[in-house]
């Protein structure tokens, strides 16, 4: 529709502009005026139409979305928000599963009683302070890095 009423407009300006072009001129009430006659008795300007450019063959015209392609654009971007919605929880349950287990050995650690392993023989080694203050420091590391 609109592409038919541009080629009316300017068939018209073409023929318009063949019998003698456009005039434009502006009123005693200072209403501006366009035709394609001169004014009677007035001076007006002529205006110079330039016709549109022709449409170039080889080039397609811009195709306009189809309902589908833009459902399924909509639907891939709503793929992509839940799917990063998932991954932020899941990084969140991570992050608070290592909160829970630096916190429960910081607990164990601060303790005064004895700390011990076992090792491959099954007896059991008793930890030393330096050992213990490394560990705890090494526990509180990830306790603030995974405690909000």
């Amino acid at each position: 529709m609109m592409r038919w009423l541009l080629l009316l407009l300017a068939g018209l300006a073409l023929q318009a502009n063949a019998q003698g072009g456009f005039y434009k001129w502006v009123d005693e009430k200072g209403v501006v005026h366009y035709s394609d006659k001169p004014p009677p008795g007035k001076a007006g300007g002529k205006m110079q139409v330039k016709p549109p450019p022709s449409p170039d063959k080889t080039q397609a015209a811009p195709r306009s979305r189809s309902w589908e392609e833009q459902l399924q654009d909509a639907n891939e971007r709503r793929f992509q928000e839940e799917k990063k919605q998932k991954e932020t929880q899941q990084k969140a349950q991570e992050a608070e599963q290592k909160c829970l287990r630096a916190r429960s050995a910081l607990d164990s650690l601060k303790q005064e009683r004895p700390l011990y392993r076992v090792d491959q023989q099954g007896e059991r080694v008793f930890m030393e302070d330096e050992e213990r203050r490394r560990l705890t420091d090494s526990w509180q590391q990830q306790a603030d890095s995974n405690c909000r």
